[in-house]
C-alpha cells in the first residue's frame, strides 16, 4: 500500500519532466541563436585608378565598409584591370607581383610602402586612388628604391585627363537621375556630357561647368535626368574646340540602365 501511495504522488511531477526539458532546451538554442546572428555588412564602392588611352582613368570596386578603406582601395590597385577592363582599354603600369607592405597614416597624409620599384605613372595611379578619400591630403610613396616627397594629384596633372569622370565608373548600373561627378581642367571650365542609348542616339545632354579651369584643375558635379528602356548606354564626355567646334577630348564610358 505504502509503495503504491508513493506512486501514486510522484506521477504529476515525472509526467511535468518532458516538458520541462524541453522548455530548458527550446532557450538554450534560441539564446544560442541569437548570440550567433551576424550582423549585416555594410558594402561601399570605392575606385581604383588605372591607365585609359594614356590618362588616369577611374574603375569602380565594391568593399566592405571598413577603417581601412584605404587599404582595401590600394588592394584593388595592385590586383590590377579585370579582364572586362582590359577590353575596353584599361592597363597599370604597376609592375605584376606588386604588393602593400603596410600604410600608415599621419594627419592628412598617408605613407605607403610597396615591395617594388615604381615608375612615375604608377606613383600617379597610387596616389590618385588614395586622395579619393577627403581625409587625405598627400601620399609618400617607398619602395626599394627610397621614398618620394609628399605628392598630391596636382604632381601628376599631365597624366589626368582634360574631363575625368569619376562617378559613375565604367560598366556601372545605373538610373535616373544619374549623378556625374569628376574633376576637370578644361577651357573656361566648360564641357559636354551626352547620356547614348544602345543605338548610340543621344538620350540626354547637358553643359557642364567646373569649379575652375583654363589651366587650373576644378570639380564638377551634376545630375541628369532621363527617359530610357533598361540595357547597355555610353556616357561620352568632351569639349567642343574654340577653333572649329569640333568634339575633343572624347571619353566614352560605357554603363548600363536598369529602370
Amino acid at each position: 500500500m505504502l509503495r503504491r501511495f508513493l506512486l501514486l504522488l510522484l506521477l504529476p511531477v515525472l509526467a511535468l519532466l518532458p516538458a520541462a526539458c524541453g522548455s530548458g532546451k527550446s532557450q538554450t538554442t534560441a539564446t544560442t541563436s541569437a548570440s550567433t546572428t551576424a550582423m549585416p555588412v555594410e558594402t561601399i564602392i570605392t575606385r581604383a585608378y588605372f591607365i585609359r588611352g594614356g590618362k588616369l582613368a577611374a574603375v569602380g570596386r565594391k568593399t566592405v565598409r571598413t577603417l581601412a578603406v584605404g587599404q582595401a582601395a590600394i588592394g584593388a590597385l595592385v590586383t590590377g584591370p579585370t579582364a572586362v577592363e582590359r577590353k575596353i582599354g584599361f592597363t597599370t603600369a604597376l609592375p605584376a607581383g606588386i604588393e602593400l607592405k603596410k600604410i600608415g597614416k599621419d594627419g592628412e597624409r598617408l605613407t605607403i610602402e610597396l615591395t617594388k620599384r615604381i615608375d612615375r605613372t604608377a606613383e600617379a595611379q597610387v596616389v590618385t586612388t588614395l586622395t579619393q578619400f577627403a581625409s587625405v591630403h598627400d601620399v609618400v610613396v617607398v619602395t626599394p628604391a627610397g621614398h618620394t616627397p609628399p605628392l598630391t594629384r596636382a604632381n601628376f596633372e599631365k597624366l589626368m585627363p582634360a574631363v575625368l569622370v569619376e562617378t559613375p565608373t565604367p560598366l556601372a548600373t545605373v538610373k535616373s537621375p544619374l549623378e556625374v561627378s569628376g574633376t576637370s581642367n578644361t577651357f573656361e571650365a566648360t564641357s559636354q556630357l551626352e547620356l547614348l542609348g544602345a543605338d548610340d542616339k543621344p538620350i540626354v545632354s547637358k553643359t557642364v561647368t567646373a569649379s575652375s579651369g583654363t589651366g587650373e584643375r576644378g570639380t564638377f558635379h551634376v545630375t541628369l535626368h532621363f527617359e530610357a528602356p533598361a540595357g547597355p548606354a555610353t556616357l561620352v564626355s568632351y569639349e567642343e574646340s574654340a577653333k572649329d567646334g569640333s568634339h575633343i577630348d572624347v571619353v566614352r564610358i560605357p554603363i548600363r540602365i536598369s529602370n
